[in-house]
């Protein structure tokens, strides 16, 4: 009976400690300081609202891009980006030492989504890096139209060039025409101390 009481405390205690371990262990993010409460602004008032429901969009051009600006140089350990019609994108942080954009993560989106246009989520951890801005450096959004021309007008976008068509000899171009890109919310977050 002692034995079993003995083997029973021991098990307890293990338990404890694994759960206090674990606490102490993981990882503990602050608030989402994206949101405008925080003194952050942002391009569009729908990107960081703190309502997913609410959509920010950014006019059809070739050059698209989402920014959100801290009242001051923070630290960035996690950056969470609920997607409307992203479909390829650069992930971009502004360095406050060189005052240069520098890419911290490149999406090209999956093609089997299970039915949906565009992947709804997409979480950048184990970052490690201070700014003051983040941009989204929208290249590519589900909307958006590739067509066929033999010349190309000034200001087109051209992503590929090719010599055939229909098995015949027939240099053209490939250009996309944008549509507006679309974001839900971003959310970014930097360590807290554990207690």
């Amino acid at each position: 009976m002692k034995c079993i009481s003995y083997t029973c405390l021991l098990v307890f205690c293990i338990t404890m400690n694994a759960c206090r371990l674990a606490e102490v262990l993981s990882t503990q993010y602050s608030e989402n300081i994206a949101q405008a409460n925080f003194g952050t602004e942002a391009n569009h008032p729908g990107l960081n609202d703190g309502n997913i429901e609410t959509i920010a969009t950014i006019p059809a051009s070739n050059e698209r891009y989402f920014i959100v600006r801290f009242a001051d140089v923070k630290p960035v350990r996690k950056v969470i980006v609920h997607n409307g019609n992203l479909f390829r994108f650069k992930m971009e942080y502004l360095n406050p030492e060189s005052d240069e954009w520098e890419i911290f993560h490149s999406v090209i989106q999956r093609r089997n989504l299970q039915g949906k246009s565009s992947q709804g989520m997409y979480v950048f951890d184990r970052l490690n890096f201070q700014t003051q801005m983040i941009r989204i450096t929208v290249t590519r959004t589900v909307d958006d139209i590739v067509i066929n021309k033999l010349e190309p007008d000034a200001g087109d976008k051209i992503v590929d060039q090719r010599k055939t068509m229909f098995d015949q000899y027939l240099p053209h171009y490939r250009v996309v025409r944008p549509s507006i890109a679309q974001v839900r919310e971003i959310e970014v977050y930097h360590l807290t101390k554990n207690k």
